[in-house]
Parts: C-alpha cells; sequence; structure tokens
C-alpha cells in the first residue's frame, strides 16, 4: 500500500506543478511539460522497491526508470530539467511515505469515498 501510496503523491504533485508552471513542451504540442510525470511515477515506484527490497531491487527498478526519463527526452516530450525535476519529486515520495522493510514504525495514507488519512503502525 505504501508504494502505491508514494506513486499518488508523485503524481498529485506532478499534475499541481505542471498546472502552475504552464510549461511549453519541446515539440509545442502543449503547456504541460514541467515537471515530467511518466518521470516521477518511475522513480516514485523505484524507490519504493529500493527501500523495501534494498539495491537487489532497487538497481534494476532505477535503471528502468532512468532510461523513462531520457525516452521523454529523446521523444522530444520534455528538457532535461523536466526529467530530473521528475526523479526528484519521485525519489523524495518514496522516501518520505515508504518504509523500510525493518522499519518499526510505519506510516500509511489511505482513501476512502467519505476522506482519509494516515494509519501508523508501531511494532514492540
Amino acid at each position: 500500500m505504501e508504494n502505491g501510496g508514494a506513486m499518488l503523491a508523485a503524481g498529485s504533485a506532478t499534475w499541481a506543478l505542471k498546472e502552475l508552471v504552464h510549461e511549453r513542451r519541446p515539440d509545442k504540442s502543449d503547456n504541460l511539460s514541467f515537471p515530467s510525470g511518466h518521470t516521477s511515477v518511475s522513480f516514485a515506484a523505484a524507490m519504493a522497491l529500493k527501500r523495501r527490497y534494498g539495491w537487489q531491487l532497487g538497481a534494476p527498478a532505477l535503471a528502468v526508470a532512468s532510461f523513462v526519463g531520457i525516452a521523454r527526452v529523446r521523444a522530444n516530450k520534455h528538457f532535461v530539467h523536466d526529467v530530473i525535476a521528475g526523479a526528484a519529486l519521485g525519489s523524495a515520495s518514496s522516501l518520505l511515505i515508504v518504509s523500510k522493510r525493518s522499519d518499526p514504525i510505519l506510516v500509511s495514507p489511505w482513501i476512502e469515498r467519505r476522506g482519509g488519512g494516515v494509519g501508523i503502525s508501531v511494532a514492540f
């Protein structure tokens, strides 16, 4: 659930920044270039895997996330700074939300139709 929370947080923050900044894409298709949403969600997922399961899963996931960012620049959909910002945003969301496997405290955001909140679990 934390992994999804990190991806949701990264996606939401990305959407908000796109609506505030209105940077024109390199291909001139719209004004939603900054930051890269594909990159932010990819890095949120990759960093979540790294935090939960270590470098054995994290390194390949981060390589794939990096490929996503590079592909967005190569496809002329983003500038390099859009991708760097997306990677930082996605990584930060996972670092803030996803706990390490051995952490005694687990913080889990949740959403329902009528509201949401944060669940906190402590292992003794």
